[in-house]
Parts: structure tokens; sequence; C-alpha cells
């Protein structure tokens, strides 16, 4: 078995110099300012109880858990670019067994209020790269490496405010933060990917960074909010030790929930079914801004999303609206700025039926990406690495929860189309155009049957 990280991290040096007045640091000052009242409410405690977090926890035990999906998928209609002929040629339709994704997960809290995770990966462990579902493979010799490592200091009393440091995922965007073992679709909306290709340049989705979080109940409506800064790995130096220009990737999310709230303690991890326990509706609303790099001048990210459960029904999506600026050399001059925009999100709805002891819930999906289709915008999106035409995914299947969703049966049929514009044949647009290794293709259907599980 090779150990390694799941991504190569590019190092940097973190200052603004010489930058009063960049809207980062308006920024952080925003933030300073945001911080006083829980600068007051630490004030107010008990040094006594201070004292306790400086104390090892005498009762502290490691926590493990494992979680596994097992999935079968037939896949049909894939087809892959032969460039020598210039066309698209299918290959078999084909049955394909694999790990989708496996974790190990330890986790304790040592001293008071300090708590670590780390969670180790073992995906995509029996992949067929020519079968239609997503992402690389995982070769005969399986890789396993570190998916999240990171440390959380509660630093209130109440939920108000809690540090969150590591490697971890920037907290934006409901479908990224959110376990691949609790949505209700059989495979994760896609438009998480383009999302965190986005920001940190690769489809895990982790950086390094530091993010300060909480949860507000206030009678009628509950707040959760994110505010993190993170070092992205940038995809313009894949693999490499520094970029030149390298700038912080700032990240907030605000969540407001009416009715009932979706969490009693704050966390990173979001669930989407409540099993009927929930009548409520959370409103989100995520930004992100990343200064200079050496690929783009600028990047952004806006957009709303929401979750509402009531009673049996579950409904979620959201939408993300990005954007690259970015400057394109001639010799020694640039042409004037351009902008290489794009959004992606999904809309998703399931129901939950009684079936003894059991739950049986139908769910529909559907992933939508809209990238520039003419050929000027989309030769601006490749001067700064962003996906262009246009992608839509379907999914509808039937979900068996056997233990809530610590152990589930799925059997789902998922279907996509593409739309590359002003694109040649053999580009490599987007996800449904291109595949990992393989190069480009025209990504098929497939029918698929899973157990998800959590021990």
């Amino acid at each position: 078995m090779t150990i390694i990280t799941c991504n190569t991290q590019n190092h940097c040096d973190f200052c603004i110099a010489n930058c009063q007045y960049h809207p980062i640091v308006k920024i952080g000052l925003i933030l300073l300012v945001a911080a006083l009242p829980f600068a007051g409410a630490l004030g107010e405690a008990d040094t006594s109880k201070a004292a306790l977090w400086l104390k090892r926890n005498e009762r502290f035990v490691p926590e493990f858990k494992t979680m596994v999906q097992l999935w079968g998928l037939y896949s049909t209609g894939m087809e892959v670019y032969n460039s020598d002929r210039n066309l698209y040629e299918p290959v078999d339709d084909r049955i394909n067994l694999m790990l989708r994704r496996a974790r190990f997960i330890v986790s304790g809290e040592p001293y008071n209020n300090l708590r670590y995770t780390v969670v180790f990966f073992y995906d995509q462990t029996g992949r067929d790269l020519l079968a239609s579902g997503i992402g690389p493979a995982n070769k005969a010799d399986p890789m396993a490496g570190i998916w999240d490592a990171f440390f959380q200091w509660k630093i209130t009393k109440n939920e108000w405010a809690y540090l969150t440091a590591g490697w971890f995922r920037p907290q934006v965007q409901r479908e990224s933060i959110t376990s691949g073992w609790s949505v209700n679709s059989f495979e994760k909306s896609m438009s998480q990917n383009y999302l965190r290709t986005h920001l940190v340049g690769t489809g895990a989705g982790r950086a390094m960074g530091i993010n300060l979080g909480g949860l507000m109940d206030a009678g009628d409506f509950d707040l959760n909010y994110n505010f993190g800064f993170f070092n992205p790995q940038t995809p313009v130096l894949p693999g490499a030790a520094a970029a030149k220009t390298l700038s912080p990737l700032w990240a907030g999310r605000l969540s407001l929930s009416l009715g009932d709230p979706e969490m009693e303690k704050y966390g990173i991890n979001y669930d989407i079914n409540y099993f009927n326990k929930r009548k409520g509706v959370s409103l989100d609303l995520n930004a992100t801004r990343q200064g200079p790099t050496d690929l783009f001048r600028s990047a952004t990210t806006f957009g709303p999303g929401f979750l509402l459960n009531w009673g049996p029904l579950n409904l979620d999506g959201e939408w993300m609206w990005m954007e690259r600026e970015g400057n394109r050399k001639k010799g020694s001059s640039q042409t004037p700025a351009f902008a290489a925009k794009s959004g992606t999100g999904h809309a998703r709805a399931g129901v939950n039926i009684p079936a003894g002891r059991f739950v049986v819930e139908p769910i529909f999906m559907i992933m939508q990406f809209q990238g520039a289709l003419d050929a000027a915008g989309q030769s601006n999106a490749s001067a700064v690495k962003s996906s262009y035409g246009a992608e839509t995914t379907y999914d509808a299947g039937i979900n068996w929860y056997l233990d809530s969703k610590n152990l589930k049966i799925m059997l789902h049929y998922t279907w996509r189309t593409g739309d590359p514009g002003e694109a040649a044949d053999g580009t490599l647009a987007n996800m449904y155009f291109n595949q990992p290794s393989i190069g480009a293709i025209r990504r098929g259907n497939w029918l698929g049957l899973g157990v998800n599980a959590i021990f």
C-alpha cells in the first residue's frame, strides 16, 4: 500500500505588504469588529474554568469510526475521443464494482473544549476509468492518505464561537461541506467539484486554513456563521513548491434557520434528511474572494442555497456564480482585463415513506453547470483554467434506510448531457467531456446499486 497525502499543497508567504486599503484588509477589519462580542463573553468567563482548558482530559479516549460506500454500476453510452480519426468511439458497456468512498476516522477531546479529527481515505478502489462514474481511479495497489486533519477549539461556553484550524473544506456551498453519506442522491451533485476546483484547484476541495464559526439561537431563528481564510493549492503550478504570486482565499457563509434548527451544536458537517424530526427551513448565503495569483488577477464566488425539511419532505438546492479575472499576455504587452464567468448548482427532492421499522425515500435531483459557449468566452476560460460549455446531470432513484443513514441501500439511474458550445470535438471543456488519465470523452449513463454504511 502506498501512503500519500490527498493533494500537494503549495506553500506561500502569507502577507499583504503595502496594501492598507486592500479589500482583504477591509474584510479582516470587519471580522475583528464582529469578534468583539466574543471577546466580551470571554472576559466574563470564570478564570478558574479557563485554566481547566490547559488541563488534560483524564477521561480522554480516542474515538474511531469507519465509513464505506460499496457500489456496483452498470455503465452505458461512454465514448472516448480518437484524435487520430477525429471522432468519438464507444467503449463496451460494463459492470464496475468499487469502493466509491472509504474512510477511517480518529477523533477525540484530549483537553477541555479542544477536539481533533483525522480522516483517512481509501476512495475509488476498483474504479474503472472507462465506466461512466466520476473521478480518478485507485490503481491495483490502492492508495490511502489524509482526507481531513484539523483541531477545533470551542472558545465560548455557549455555541457562539469555535475556531477550526488545519486541513479541511472552506465552509461554503452546502453540497461541498455535506458528507457523501448524508446526501440522498446516489452520487453527490458534481456542482461541488466545479466549485472546489474554482476555489482550491482540486476536486477534493481541501486546503490548509483557519475558520471562525458559531451557532446563535435568537429564539425565533438560528444563525450559523463561518468565516475563514485558506492557502489553496493553485492549479497554475500543480506539484510545485511555490507560486511567484499567491493570495489567500477568504471564504464566508451565513445560514439562517427558521422553525426547527438544523443543529443543536456547532460543527462543520451537515445533514439533508432528518427523518421527519425537523420542520424548518435554512437559507444560506455563500461568498469567497481570492486576490492575485500567477494564474488570475482575482477569483470570486457568490450564491444562495436552501434546505427545507417539513416532516417527511426533504428539499435542498443552491446556485453559485463563479468568476476569475485575468490578463492575456502578447509578447511584452497585455490585452485588457477579461472575466471568465460560470455558474453551477443543483435542486433535489426526496420524501420519507415508512416501511415497517425502516424508511424508503424516492428522490430526484438535477445538476447544472453553465459556462461560456462562445469561442471568445471559452478562450478566456481556458486562459485562467476555468471550465466552460455546459453539463446537466439527472438522478432518479430510491433509498432504503435500514438504520437511518448508518446503513442505506440505494438503487438509482443517473444520466447526463453535455454541450461543448463552439469548442471542437476533443475538447476538455468540463467534466462531461474530460476524464483524467483518459482525456477527451463523452461521459455515459449508469444504473447504480449501492450500500452506504457507517460503523
